[in-house]
């Protein structure tokens, strides 16, 4: 059983070697494809494995230039495929600022848990730095300006 990831960035699987040699046929994938064996913790572009290297399809199958499982070097810097944890660092930075902190801050540490959940079932999207930056930087001033307003509210209604 393989698992691939298409050129939508999306996971596919788990399938069988016949389904994926249709698929080859077909042209939905070709030797860049990534491509998981089920139990395999790395990703392999399919041209390399012997079981799929004889098969014509993928001998002479044009290059793709979403390649999958290769990251490039852009999307280690900026992961924009995976917009859920770049999101959350801009918010994470931004919250930083005081009263707006409150809500970016928050909003960042959600995003960042939901980034990391997405990197997990995409491992090409990259972005687990910025989604934990989210988590830590976001969750430290959201939670931190909420109890700083929790504790203003009840200073100011114990003095009355």
């Amino acid at each position: 059983m393989y698992k691939i990831i298409g050129s939508d960035q999306k996971q596919y699987g788990p399938i069988s070697a016949d389904q994926l040699h249709q698929w080859l046929k077909e042209g939905r994938v070709n030797r860049q494809t990534s491509v998981q064996i089920e139990g395999a913790t790395d990703w392999k572009s399919l041209g390399v494995l012997s079981e799929f290297s004889e098969d014509s399809k993928v001998v002479n199958a044009p290059p793709v230039m979403s390649g999958g499982g290769s990251d490039s070097g852009v999307n280690v810097i900026i992961p924009y495929k995976n917009v859920r944890a770049l999101v959350a660092y801009y918010l994470a930075v931004f919250s930083l600022i005081p009263f707006f902190g409150l809500f970016l801050g928050i909003a960042a540490f959600v995003l960042g848990i939901l980034g990391l959940r997405f990197r997990r079932n995409n491992p090409a999207a990259g972005g687990a730095a910025h989604a934990w930056i989210g988590i830590l930087l976001g969750g430290l001033c959201g939670f931190g300006y909420l109890a700083l307003t929790i504790f203003v509210i009840v200073a100011a209604a114990s003095k009355r």
